[in-house]
């Protein structure tokens, strides 16, 4: 059984060529996610009254086909089999039926009144549709190796646009910084996103980025052309790793 919502992709969602951004695929799936929350409880506002919080620790997502704006989309969600203290989320979208990206995530329940993690097991989440986990083909895991020599690339200052309710950069932020940076953005697209979550940004916070172009198979992803490798770090620690698997987009886009 899986949750679904519906949505249209609005004119905002796409970039120059017409191709939906990362960060709007994330939050649709993530907003799903929230509405079956809402819908099935406990609510995420539920959970935070007593101090307790899902976070981020791992996503992927393979994109099948662009999406494009005013395309009406289909957003399915589900629990998977918890892993100790981690909760597997997976996600599927599409458009009459056809689908067009599919995803795979990791969270930690965190109690941030008393410190320490909530196992899923613990949690009364038995209403949620559960569902077998998706193979969307890419690494569940990734290495960068130390020798790895991660380009400086820019900065990002953690401001108030930029946080959610637990006061730290939304997960989906991340995408918006990070994918501007690879070269000759604007003439390609997207095939995939692999991101680990390692340390939080508080606002206020500032975000070193570093990047490495690396070797397509390092992505996973049989229909990148190229891949690119983010390193980012806060307060001399890592903060995300990521992986950016792109080709030469065929899109017909506004700057043409």
């Amino acid at each position: 059984m899986k949750y679904t919502e519906h949505y249209e992709i609005s004119s905002h969602d796409v970039d120059v060529n017409n191709n939906m951004q990362p960060t709007f695929i994330s939050r649709y799936m993530q907003e799903t996610a929230t509405h079956q929350m809402r819908d099935r409880k406990p609510t995420y506002q539920d959970l935070f009254a007593k101090g307790q919080a899902f976070v981020l620790i791992r996503y992927s997502v393979k994109i099948i086909r662009q999406l494009h704006r005013y395309e009406k989309l289909d957003v399915d969600t589900w629990r998977c089999s918890d892993r100790g203290a981690t909760l597997v989320r997976c996600y599927s979208m599409g458009v009459a039926g056809e689908t067009a990206a599919q995803a795979y995530s990791e969270w930690a329940a965190v109690d941030f009144i008393n410190g320490g993690f909530v196992k899923p097991a613990d949690m009364d989440l038995s209403n949620f549709e559960r569902d077998e986990e998706v193979d969307n083909g890419l690494p569940k895991r990734f290495v960068f190796k130390k020798n790895m020599k991660f380009e400086p690339v820019g900065t990002h200052k953690v401001l108030y646009a930029d946080v959610d309710l637990n006061m730290h950069m939304n997960n989906t932020v991340y995408f918006d910084i990070l994918w501007s940076y690879i070269p000759d953005i604007m003439h390609k697209e997207l095939t995939s996103v692999n991101i680990r979550y390692k340390k939080e940004a508080p606002i206020g916070s500032e975000i070193e980025i570093g990047m490495l172009e690396l070797d397509p198979a390092f992505a996973g992803d049989d229909d990148a052309e190229e891949a690119w490798g983010f390193k980012t770090t806060v307060d001399g620690k890592t903060n995300v790793e990521c992986v950016f698997g792109v080709r030469k987009t065929e899109s017909e886009g506004m700057h043409r």
